[in-house]
């Protein structure tokens, strides 16, 4: 009984309301801010481009770093300093 008291309240609640209405130009308001949205996802072809510049700096730099890194060591084994040494404090015959 009570709960349809509580069922016959909410339709009394409901009588002398009206539907809503839809705006004449709401479609083409919809259509035109799907619009705006997509021309801003879009991003200009010219942005990867920047990106792809700024890969290639990256790897070049680090092959060219590395690339005098070997090339420092590779000479660094290659001391003059040691027939010297070896010639001053007589550590092999060198006759």
């Amino acid at each position: 009984m009570e709960q349809e008291n509580r069922i016959n309240k909410a339709m009394e609640s409901l009588e002398g309301i009206q539907r809503a209405k839809v705006p004449a130009d709401g479609f083409e308001k919809i259509q035109q801010k799907l619009a705006d949205q997509r021309k801003q996802q879009q991003q200009p072809a010219g942005s990867w481009m920047k990106v792809a510049a700024v890969v290639a700096l990256v790897v070049c730099s680090n092959v060219w770093a590395i690339s005098n890194y070997l090339t420092s060591e590779s000479t660094a084994t290659e001391d003059t300093n040691y027939p010297q040494l070896m010639t001053d404090f007589n550590l092999y015959d060198n006759e």
